[in-house]
C-alpha cells in the first residue's frame, strides 16, 4: 500500500510540472538581445509531446515577420525567428499544445562572444579610473550582457548555467562583468548606435586546450608533446551548450597560460577559430558565418624585467607565426596590441593590467574595419615590408613606404648575427645584439649594426621582450592612430639579395 502511495504522489508531482514540459534553453531570458537582421536569430529548447509543433512569434511595434514553427524531435526542437531590422522592445512568445513561455523586454541587435581567461574575465570595477567608467556604463540600456557560470565537464554538454542573468548595467552585475568585453560594446555602440549583445563565457587560468573541441587536437597532434589532459573541459561545458547561438563574433584574451609552449599555439589558436567558425555555423541552422570576425587581444605587457621571457614567442604564436592579423592561417580576424600597456602596480599582480579601455578602444578600431567592413579605419600599428642591408646599417621600411612612423625612442630593436650569411638565424649558436635607430624618414627606420663586427646579419627582431616598454612608450607608432608596431622576427633576412617583401 506504501508503495502505492508512493507511486501515486510521484505521478502527481510530474503532471503538476505542466508548465515546464514546453522549455527554451537555458541560454534565453527577459532583457536579452537577439541577432539582428540580416541574419536571423535561432531559438531551441525542449518539449516532451513527440512531433508537436513549436510556434514563435515577435510582438511590438516594428517587429517583422510571421510566426515560425518547428517540430519536436527526440525531445528537442530549434527554429529560425524573422529576421529584425528594429531594435525592440519586443516580446517573443513561444507556443505549443504544452503551453508558452515568453520573453519580455528583447532587443536586437549584435551578439558578441567574449571567451578566454583571466583578462577576459577581469571584473570591470577593477580598471583604472573605475568609479567614473562605472557611472558611465550606466548610460548605456542598449547594452546588454549575460555570463557563463565555471563548469567544466568530460563531454559535450547542451544546457549551461549562468551566474548573472540576461541584464542591461545596473549596480548589482556591471561591476563584475569583463571588462574588455563591455568596454568594446560601449565603444562600438557609439559608432554603430544600435544594441549589442555580449554573452561572456571565460575562465581565469586556463589554456587554449581546455576550450578547444578534439579536432583541434587532431590537427596539430605534430605540435603535441603531451596527452590532452583537460583538453576540451571548457568547451564542452561554457561552448558546446552556446553553440546554435545567432553570432555576429568573437573576441579572446588568452595565451598567459599557454606561454612557453609556442610552437603549439601558433596551430592550436588559428585550428581553435577555425572549428569555432564551422560548428557555431552548422549548429546555428547555418546563421553564425562559417568566417565571422574574430578579434584577440595580443599579451600586454608583465613584469617589470627587462629578460626576454616566453611571452615575446607566444606573442608571434598568436598571430599563427605571421605577426599580423587578419592572415592567411587566421582569415577574418584582428587583433589589439597590447605590450606597450604594462601595469607594474597593479594590485591584482602584473600579470593583469587594469588599462582595458586601450585594449577595448584598439579592439573597436580593428572591429569596424574587419568585421563591419569600414576599410577606412586604421586598426593596424606599422609592419615591416622590405630590408636592406648597408655598410654597418639595417634600413627597414614600413608598409610598402606607406607608414608614417612616430618614433619613441631609439630602442627595441635586434639584429641577429652570424658568421655565415648565408645561415638561416639560428638562436643555439648566432647572437641576438642591440641595434639602435640611427635615423628615420617617414616611413623608414634605420638601424646601426656595428655590433654584429665581422658577423653578418641574419635576422631582426623587435620589442621581443615579456616587457619591453613601459606604457606607451614602445619605440614605433603610426603617427595618425597613434597604434603601436607589432612586436616582429624574422630568421632569414638574407640581406645581400636586395629588399626582401615580407608583409
Amino acid at each position: 500500500m506504501a508503495s502505492a502511495c508512493v507511486l501515486i504522489f510521484l505521478l502527481a508531482a510530474f503532471f503538476h510540472q505542466g508548465d515546464c514540459v514546453l522549455k527554451l534553453a537555458t541560454n534565453f531570458g527577459d532583457h536579452m538581445v537577439l541577432q539582428r537582421a540580416p541574419q536571423q536569430a535561432v531559438l531551441w529548447g525542449t518539449a516532451d509531446t513527440e512531433g508537436d509543433t513549436i510556434t514563435a512569434k515577435i510582438t511590438g511595434q516594428g517587429s517583422q515577420g510571421t510566426p515560425t514553427t518547428a517540430k519536436v524531435s527526440h525531445g528537442k526542437w530549434k527554429l529560425e525567428l524573422p529576421a529584425q531590422t528594429g531594435k525592440g522592445p519586443f516580446t517573443v512568445d513561444v507556443s505549443s499544445s504544452d503551453g508558452h513561455v515568453m520573453l519580455h523586454d528583447v532587443l536586437f541587435g549584435d551578439v558578441w562572444l567574449c571567451s578566454g581567461q583571466s583578462n577576459m574575465y577581469f571584473g570591470f570595477s577593477s580598471v583604472i579610473n573605475a568609479t567614473a567608467e562605472l557611472h558611465h556604463a550606466l548610460q548605456f540600456p542598449d547594452i546588454r550582457f549575460t555570463r557563463a557560470k565555471l563548469v567544466e565537464s568530460a563531454t559535450p554538454q547542451d544546457t549551461m548555467a549562468f551566474d548573472i542573468p540576461w541584464t542591461g548595467p545596473n549596480s548589482s552585475y556591471i561591476g563584475s562583468s569583463s571588462a574588455v568585453c563591455w568596454l568594446f560594446a560601449e565603444y562600438l555602440h557609439e559608432k554603430l548606435k544600435y544594441p549589442i549583445g555580449l554573452v561572456e563565457s571565460s575562465w581565469g587560468g586556463t589554456p587554449v586546450e581546455a576550450w578547444s573541441p578534439p579536432q583541434v587536437f587532431t590537427a596539430c597532434a605534430q605540435h603535441n608533446k603531451r596527452a590532452p589532459n583537460g583538453h576540451g573541459v571548457l568547451y564542452n561545458a561554457m561552448i558546446h551548450p552556446l553553440l546554435s547561438t545567432t553570432l555576429y563574433g568573437a573576441l579572446w584574451y588568452q595565451g598567459e597560460s599557454n606561454s612557453g609552449r609556442a610552437e603549439q599555439y601558433g596551430c592550436q589558436i588559428s585550428n581553435m577559430v577555425k572549428q569555432w567558425r564551422t560548428q557555431f555555423h552548422q549548429q546555428s541552422l547555418h546563421q553564425t558565418s562559417n568566417s565571422f570576425p574574430f578579434g584577440y587581444v595580443q599579451l600586454a605587457g608583465n613584469a617589470n624585467t627587462s629578460l626576454v621571457g616566453a611571452f615575446p614567442g607566444e606573442r608571434w604564436a598568436q598571430t599563427a607565426n605571421y605577426g599580423y592579423n587578419p592572415n592567411p592561417a587566421m582569415p577574418k580576424t584582428f587583433m589589439a596590441v597590447a605590450m606597450d600597456l604594462p601595469d607594474y602596480n597593479s594590485p591584482r599582480g602584473t600579470i593583469h593590467p587594469r588599462y582595458k579601455q586601450d585594449v577595448a578602444q584598439r579592439l573597436v578600431l580593428g572591429a569596424l574595419n574587419v568585421a563591419y567592413g569600414q576599410k577606412d579605419v586604421v586598426f593596424q600599428g606599422p609592419f615591416p615590408s622590405a630590408f636592406m642591408e648597408g655598410q654597418h646599417t639595417l634600413e627597414i621600411q614600413y608598409d610598402h613606404g606607406h607608414a608614417k612612423l612616430t618614433v619613441r625612442n631609439n630602442k627595441g630593436f635586434e639584429v641577429c648575427c652570424s658568421v655565415s650569411n648565408m645561415t638561416h638565424c639560428d638562436d643555439r649558436h648566432d647572437a641576438w645584439v642591440a641595434a639602435l635607430l640611427t635615423k628615420h624618414q617617414t616611413s623608414l627606420v634605420t638601424l646601426g649594426t656595428s655590433r654584429c663586427g665581422t658577423r653578418h646579419v641574419v635576422g631582426v627582431r623587435y620589442e621581443w621582450r615579456t616587457s619591453p616598454c613601459d606604457f606607451k612608450q614602445c619605440s614605433l607608432y603610426d603617427s595618425a592612430s597613434g597604434l603601436p608596431a607589432p612586436p616582429y622576427i624574422s630568421h632569414d633576412l638574407k640581406p645581400n639579395q636586395g629588399p626582401e617583401i615580407i608583409g
